[in-house]
């Protein structure tokens, strides 16, 4: 999805992505339920979607947990993304995760 947004998107745009790390984590990773329950696999989805984007020239302008959790207890994330913003800081993804929902 995301190099498709990124082609179709302005120059100057700003993207702001719902990162599920249930959808990216992988099925043998889930928690009972379908629920990432580990802080480290959801922050190691955030990294690996900013990767992503960075792979792409956007780089990450913010990152903030979703202050609600999905229906099943699921934590998701906010990725801001711009061409030519600097590459995500590890620090700012723990932040989230620590400031998200538990």
């Amino acid at each position: 999805m995301l190099p498709a947004l990124a082609r179709c998107a302005a120059p100057d745009a700003d993207l702001v992505l719902m990162v599920k790390p249930q959808f990216e984590v992988g099925k043998e990773r889930l928690g009972s339920g379908g629920v990432v329950r580990s802080p480290e696999l959801r922050a190691e989805a955030v990294r690996e979607v900013a990767r992503r984007a960075g792979e792409l020239g956007l780089g990450v302008r913010g990152v903030t947990a979703s202050p609600l959790p999905g229906p099943s207890g699921n934590v998701e994330y906010f990725l801001w993304l711009r061409a030519g913003a600097p590459e995500l800081d590890p620090a700012d993804v723990d932040r989230a995760v620590a400031e998200g929902p538990r």
